[in-house]
């Protein structure tokens, strides 16, 4: 009996996942993707992830490099947050937050430009500002 039991377990979980790993019925898998669109020979941009349970560390990226991950959405609860550093400057903000109302992309795939103006998300609107890391004058030259 036991037997059937565990079978018929191993069967329905595997009947409820899609082909990336996540349940069907109560999630779906997401992707990000952070490019660095800055100018050129300027410094490289780190790029620091996560959330409550995962830390994705430290990327640097060159001009046109991009940082992507992916993973399977918690509804109401998964919370990822990424803080970005270019030279003097930083930016922290929220990449994906399943309790948002309106997403800044498609709900399956998320991607986001930094660029020298700013952080923009994958409908062209600026996401996240750049902000002096040291508190100190960012624009010396001005």
């Amino acid at each position: 009996m036991i037997k059937y039991l565990l079978l018929s377990f191993i069967f329905f979980t595997c009947l409820f996942r899609e082909g990336n790993g996540c349940p069907i019925i109560v999630s779906r898998r997401v992707y990000i993707s952070i490019v660095n669109s800055l100018p050129p020979k300027t410094a490289p941009l780190t790029v620091h992830c996560k959330s409550k349970d995962d830390d994705l560390g430290n990327h640097t990226l060159t001009v046109n490099q991009d940082f992507h991950f992916d993973f399977c959405l918690k509804p109401f609860s998964t919370l990822f947050t990424c803080n970005l550093a270019w030279g003097n400057f930083v930016s922290s903000f929220q990449v994906y937050n399943a309790k948002w109302l309106f997403l800044p992309c498609d709900g399956k795939h998320c991607m986001y430009e930094a660029k020298e103006s700013a952080i923009y998300s994958s409908d062209g609107e600026p996401w996240g500002t750049w902000i002096c890391a040291d508190g100190k004058d960012c624009y010396p030259d001005s």
